[in-house]
């Protein structure tokens, strides 16, 4: 290792230590053997052909940008300096004062601080050791800081620990220029400081002896893989993120008590950090930069460049892991967001990410590196507007978190950057009327109290959006997402349909290829779950009760038909449903592969052979999947066994549920009455089966009547019982949201005592591919419209409405090719044929004119 100069000696011997160990032998290089080495890597070493080139422009102040919204960083050496400096405390002392969420983020703060300052409670007892030096009781605080004392415990997303704490009460001594209190923390940082290199330094022994587990299990989170000491040149990998408690919480309150610091304890934390980082990568590290771009990369780059940034140009610092971790943020802002601004997972899921991640940017623009601006992430804004729903404060995406939405950090740091900016305030109104209230929310008091920010305007008055001039079709053809409505405003009638085609390998996406919700009078229809992964789940068509493949393959996008009188996607889910993507032969099948030799992947190992003796004829070479869109991505980018989550390589496919055909168009026809049409050409063979039309619904959804064909569903219901049979229908209440389904055309068996009902079902959302103990997530509804036959033929008509609205009489024609759809102000004929490879055709005419064609 090339060390630099001016280092103090108890950080060359640790240095030195890494090195030797880098000698020893293959499996002590501290990587995998087929991988680059950390000093390859921070060297700038690249062994794969250049990605696919993005074109990244940038926006400036004609989308309301302000270039220093986050000011900029002081000399170096004088701290604080990562996300604000000491000329920046009378603004955040302003924001406190005025602004809603800084008042309120801020008493947060004090009141869990306070509580947790109680003599006898976990925080109180670890900083009273830590502050009085004794370093061996402070560590078994810390080592089990659950039980450390009574009272509450703050933690982080689901992660105990003392730092979180101490970074709130630190800033909370900075803000208040409180120095008795400040010095008390100050010695207490530097006491940890200890702490953690102890725990680095038997790290690093544990990888001199070549040892294949890390020594520190500290605080585990039971959401990680093992962390393997072998690699002890990844932060991620070795545990050392978890040995440091989460980077990096740490080197914020070393950055806010830096000033009532001694210049002892100065170095000490300053070695520490530096031992943390230096010589180290992080997840994505070890893949081509097109490869990184999901959550995790946000993480792990996100937390090193903020630990790296405490020190950096200063004594001991490794600067190359800066820049390595810069390169890391920006791979992922390139590779991780489409053209059009939306992540690789849905809005919720993308969030958690983004905690590290922004933070990092903010820094990055106060050293003069600014990605704020690039033209897709600032995009992203116009996916999270596009994918507000009728209610206040909800989104709507698919995937893991598809249920959720933005998370009001990235709401504030966007108004940061956006000041004058309509988009980002409105994004931000929305946010904040479905966020936890940041007056008893646990999470995110610190960032949301340095960039507190309020709405300019009040949600009402952008009228869902009306104002913003947003196109009324929004359409991602790198994630074949469709978002389109009749108009902006809560009237507005919207259709999100979506068919994935970049599942490269298992990841966040669920069994729902061809997957539709809509949003109209006031209410969303056809609703997402948080991690609901299987078909049955969704609203998607199931045959004999199963579904589309998980870990899911590609679907394929057919055709966008978008004019101002309709707007029609069509897609082909056909090879989601025959196969599945195993989680586990993805890499593991192959004996010769390094990572079976290693207790981090050892689940994976025993998973992978066990599935390939209960199935011992199948070939998983053979099934390696070289679809078109897969073997792009990972065509030529094999070399050094590169894995998306450490985990899975090129996906290898099992048969699932093989079909003949399975097309779905779902399109939007606007109007003076809108309304939306489902069409599934969907059939598995010449056998009859049963086909469920599913459609998921929120909780309060109940049906009010059906008629053989015609369905009323509302919410808010009163029952209405018939007679001695004990029968009933429901009514809803004058002008409520309501849902009319007319279901067009399904396949009725010959005897009709095969058909199942039509039927609006209370279900248990549980999993049923680790049956019975697949995770259970409560009750659901889902409407199921089945047809027992070789082929439904599934046509559905869906009207939103309130409650008294006319409802359209719907009638065939005798041949069954055309259908009118009149109200009094509206007359449409749908006529329906035959297209090439088994779809339905259908041509739609208003007032004697052609107004949409979908083949």
């Amino acid at each position: 290792m090339k060390l630099q100069k001016k280092i103090p000696f108890l950080f060359l011997l640790s240095i030195n230590v890494i090195s030797l160990c880098q000698l020893i032998g293959q499996e002590s290089r501290g990587v995998l053997p087929e991988e680059l080495t950390a000093e390859e890597i921070l060297n700038g070493n690249y062994i794969w052909p250049d990605s696919p080139k993005i074109d990244i422009q940038r926006v400036g102040q004609e989308k309301g940008f302000k270039q220093n919204a986050f000011g900029k960083m002081p000399e170096v050496g004088i701290h604080p300096r990562l996300l604000f400096s000491e000329e920046d405390i009378p603004k955040i002392q302003k924001r406190i004062k005025n602004t809603r969420m800084g008042t309120k983020s801020y008493a947060n703060m004090k009141r869990r601080v306070a509580v947790q300052s109680a003599d006898g409670t976990a925080y109180s007892n670890t900083l009273e050791a830590l502050e009085s030096g004794d370093v061996e009781r402070a560590a078994n605080l810390i080592s089990d800081y659950k039980n450390a004392g009574k009272g509450p415990i703050t933690a982080y997303h689901h992660r105990h620990s003392f730092v979180y704490p101490l970074l709130f009460d630190s800033f909370i001594c900075l803000i208040e220029n409180d120095e008795e209190r400040g010095e008390k923390l100050a010695k207490a940082t530097a006491t940890l400081a200890k702490i953690y290199q102890a725990r680095f330094d038997a790290m690093d022994a544990d990888a001199k002896a070549a040892k294949i587990e890390s020594t520190n299990q500290v605080n585990g989170d039971g959401n990680q893989m093992h962390p393997n000491g072998q690699l002890n040149s990844d932060v991620w990998r070795s545990g050392r993120r978890k040995a440091f408690d989460g980077d990096p919480f740490y080197v914020y309150a070393y950055d806010f008590n830096f000033k009532w610091m001694n210049e002892l304890d100065r170095s000490t934390c300053r070695q520490t950090i530096n031992s943390f980082i230096n010589g180290k990568t992080t997840m994505g590290s070890h893949m081509p930069h097109h490869f990184r771009n999901w959550n995790w990369v946000a993480i792990g780059s996100g937390g090193l460049l903020s630990s790296a940034a405490a020190t950096l140009g200063e004594e001991g610092n490794d600067a190359r892991v800066y820049n390595h971790a810069r390169e890391l943020i920006n791979d992922y802002l390139t590779y991780g967001w489409s053209e059009k601004g939306a992540s690789r997972e849905a809005i919720a899921y993308t969030q958690f990410g983004l905690r590290w991640l922004m933070p990092a940017m903010v820094t990055l623009a106060r050293n003069g590196d600014n990605l704020w601006n690039t033209d897709n992430w600032y995009k992203s804004l116009e996916w999270y507007a596009q994918s507000v729903q009728n209610e206040d404060g909800r989104f709507l995406s698919h995937g893991d978190g598809g249920n959720d939405g933005v998370l009001d950090l990235t709401a504030i740091m966007f108004k940061n950057a956006y000041p004058d900016s309509e988009l980002a305030d409105y994004v931000l109104a929305e946010t904040l009327t479905g966020s936890d209230d940041p007056e008893t929310d646990k999470g995110l008091m610190l960032l949301r109290t340095i960039f507190a920010v309020d709405p300019d305007k009040d949600l009402e008055e952008y009228k869902k959006g009306s104002e913003l001039e947003l196109a009324i079709t929004h359409f991602d053809p790198e994630r074949n997402q469709l978002i389109t409505r009749n108009k902006w405003g809560r009237d507005q009638l919207k259709l999100n349909f979506e068919c994935r085609a970049d599942s490269f390998a298992p990841n966040h996406q669920h069994a729902d290829r061809g997957i539709f919700s809509i949003t109209g009078a006031g209410k969303t229809w056809g609703t997402e779950h948080f991690r609901g992964i299987e078909s049955r789940h969704h609203s998607v068509v199931t045959i004999d009760y199963k579904g589309q493949g998980y870990f899911a393959p590609p679907g394929k996008w057919l055709s966008l038909v978008d004019n101002e009188h309709a707007t029609f996607g069509v897609c082909d889910s056909k090879y989601a449903y025959d196969w599945y993507f195993h989680p586990t032969l993805s890499g593991f099948a192959d004996k010769n592969k390094s990572r079976r030799k290693y207790a981090r992947w050892s689940r994976f190992v025993e998973d992978t052979d066990l599935w390939l003796k209960d199935h011992p004829d199948f070939d998983w070479k053979a099934n390696i999947d070289r679809s078109p869109q897969i073997e792009k991505y990972w065509r030529g980018f094999e070399k050094g066994d590169p894995r998306m989550w450490d985990e899975y390589s090129r996906p290898v496919r099992v048969p699932f549920n093989p079909v003949e055909k399975a097309f779905r168009t779902a399109g939007l026809i606007r109007g003076e009455n809108p309304y939306v049409l489902i069409m599934d050409d969907i059939k598995k063979d010449d056998k009859a089966h049963t086909y469920d039309w599913n459609m998921m619904f929120d909780p309060d959804t109940e049906l009010i009547s059906i008629d053989t064909d015609e369905i009323l569903l509302g919410s808010n219901t009163d029952l209405i019982k018939g007679g001695f049979t004990y029968t009933f229908k429901r009514k809803g209440p004058k002008k409520a949201s309501q849902l009319y389904i007319k279901v067009l055309e399904r396949t009725i068996p010959k005897d009709v005592q095969h058909n199942p009902e039509i039927r609006l079902e209370t279900a248990d959302f549980k999993e049923a591919r680790k049956w019975p103990e697949g995770r259970s997530y409560g009750l659901t509804k889902r409407l199921v419209i089945p047809s027992f036959s070789r082929e439904p033929k599934f046509k559905v008509l869906l009207f939103p409405h309130y409650q008294g609205d006319e409802l359209p009489k719907i009638e065939w024609n005798n041949d069954k090719t055309e259908v009118k759809i009149q109200w009094k102000n509206q007359i449409d004929i749908l006529s329906f044929s035959q297209a090439d490879g088994g779809r339905t055709r259908v041509v739609i005419e208003r007032n004697g004119k052609i107004i949409s064609e979908v083949d």
